[in-house]
């Protein structure tokens, strides 16, 4: 009987080895062959799945966006509208090291994904699911009563987004001048700019 092979887990597989290469090596380094030999793959093995390296890398930074936004499905939606926009932020922010690779990794894509179109649709997909569950989020607040007057959602959903790809970024630069808590405080004090306090 031949051997049944699972098609997905094994490009899974391969984005996982990009992954791991892009954090240890960079960008620049996630070539066919250096994935292959990472995985244990021949290169022509992985080109039946990934022909080019931009299908390979696009694959994985979309495969990156998929689990954390799944990730997010999970979060415990009864603490309330500010409660879970806290939990998504936490759920981004580099504040162990599996977030802090996950971090890096997506962060490494956007470069690449500035001048490479196919990557730039994809970081633009995922980007713009994240504003969509911020945004839900905000909508449902407004709806109550708990947002400040003015507050726009989707325009306060991008700004969220920037605000922790920003404090990603300078925290994996300079962890000890930007700790942990100076993220968990910043995503405080934005919550408190969109949110009526005593609510």
């Amino acid at each position: 009987m031949p051997k049944v092979v699972d098609h997905e887990q094994r490009r899974r597989e391969l984005a996982e080895a990009v992954w791991r290469i892009v954090r240890r090596d960079g960008i620049d380094h996630a070539s066919v062959r250096a994935v292959a030999a990472e995985s244990g793959w021949s290169s022509g093995s992985l080109r039946h799945y990934f022909p080019t390296q931009d299908a390979l890398l696009g694959f994985a930074m979309e495969l990156a966006y998929r689990r954390f936004i799944a990730r997010l499905a999970t979060i415990d939606t009864s603490a309330g509208n500010r409660e879970v926009l806290r939990s998504f932020a936490h759920e981004m922010l580099a504040m162990d090291d599996d977030r802090r690779v996950e971090a890096a990794v997506l962060l490494s894509f956007l470069p690449r994904a500035m001048v490479e179109p196919s990557l730039h649709e994809l970081e633009r997909i995922g980007t713009r699911e994240l504003y969509g569950e911020i945004a839900r989020v905000l909508v449902a607040a407004q709806e109550a009563g708990e947002l400040r007057n003015g507050v726009v959602p989707m325009k306060a959903a991008r700004r969220f987004i920037v605000l922790i790809d920003g404090l990603n970024i300078h925290h994996g630069l300079g962890p000890d001048e930007l700790t942990v808590a100076d993220m968990v405080e910043a995503v405080d004090e934005q919550l408190d700019r969109l949110f009526v306090q005593g609510l």
